[in-house]
């Protein structure tokens, strides 16, 4: 036990001494999480947006006014067709709302007006739900104009049509942040213990600093505790000022509970640490353990955590890697 204590109060002093490596340590996480808390997102909102109205009448406008939401971002109006796809093309708009000519009339008229939206497909995503605002949107206002002009006529309003009620459990204002910012935990976690012990080891390989370690009686077991335990300790200080940091900066509650969350956090911290382990004993630069390293935690990390995409929508491929 006191030869794994010495290795662990090497190790910590080691980091204690170089500023760079204790800026990994404990910056680096930090960082990581901030940027890619508020980098990641997907929330479509204020979608710069455009229209051209070449109907000019009261029923035209209004339709445009319904446009003005959090979700999209209304700019001035378009001359034609033409200059809408110049600036479709740039990626200074994301959509343009046509209204044609003779939009009112054949409103009134009982036929079916019809209303062009151009959007920019270079962003599937983000097309599919701009077709699917604006869809929703010209369906509300037509129906409104509908019940409107049959009220005036005197004529019985038809019944409305079934009405759906949704309930969203578990995060009410469908905010991608209360879904995406804990997330990250589980990602700084995995990448940076992995990186800061895989570099521990491969760094005495590479600056011959482990023949010292061979000529001493200690064994190889207890090398490797000495070696974890630091890196085990930092990472879970680095776990608690993320919890924090999720609480101060991005005002998400924590409704689980902590004394849960803890063993889990030493479980996983331990795991990921140990990967490093593994990792550091199958190189010898440091340059090349941190490429190893990076390769194999962030590609999963990202791509088969449900991070991004629940595991159960992904292929059969993709949920056996993710397994």
């Amino acid at each position: 036990m006191n030869r794994i204590v010495a290795i662990a109060e090497k190790e910590f002093l080691e980091i204690w001494r170089n500023r760079l490596f204790l800026a990994l340590s404990f910056l680096v996480p930090f960082v990581m999480f901030v940027v890619f808390a508020y980098g990641i997102s997907l929330d479509i909102e204020n979608i710069p947006m455009s229209y051209i109205d070449q109907d000019n009448t009261l029923e035209s406008r209004e339709l445009i006014n319904r446009f003005t939401l959090r979700y999209f971002r209304l700019q001035a109006p378009l001359r034609d067709i033409k200059e809408a796809e110049a600036l479709l093309q740039r990626g200074a708009l994301r959509a343009v709302v046509v209204v044609p000519p003779g939009f009112t009339r054949e409103l009134y008229s009982g036929r079916k007006p019809s209303v062009q939206v151009l959007i920019d497909g270079g962003f599937p995503y983000t097309a599919l739900t701009v077709k699917g605002y604006a869809e929703a949107i010209s369906r509300a206002y037509s129906l409104e104009l509908q019940r409107d002009w049959m009220a005036k006529k005197g004529m019985p309003l038809p019944p409305m049509p079934l009405k759906v009620e949704f309930r969203y459990l578990f995060n009410e204002s469908l905010k991608s942040s209360f879904s995406l910012v804990p997330a990250l935990i589980a990602i700084v976690l995995l990448v940076n213990p992995s990186v800061l012990t895989a570099i521990s080891i491969a760094r005495e390989k590479e600056f011959g600093t482990i023949y010292n370690i061979y000529s001493t009686p200690i064994r190889k077991i207890e090398f490797l505790a000495g070696k974890l335990i630091p890196y085990g300790i930092i990472s879970m200080i680095n776990f608690f000022v993320i919890l924090l940091t999720i609480k101060v900066l991005f005002h998400i509650p924590m409704k689980g509970s902590l004394l849960d969350l803890l063993p889990a956090a030493v479980v996983y911290v331990l795991i990921n640490v140990s990967i490093g382990l593994v990792i550091s004993s199958l190189t010898h630069t440091v340059v090349s353990a941190q490429i190893i390293t990076l390769i194999i935690t962030t590609i999963p990390a990202f791509l088969y955590s449900g991070l991004l995409i629940p595991v159960a929508n992904l292929g059969t491929e993709g949920r056996v890697m993710a397994h």
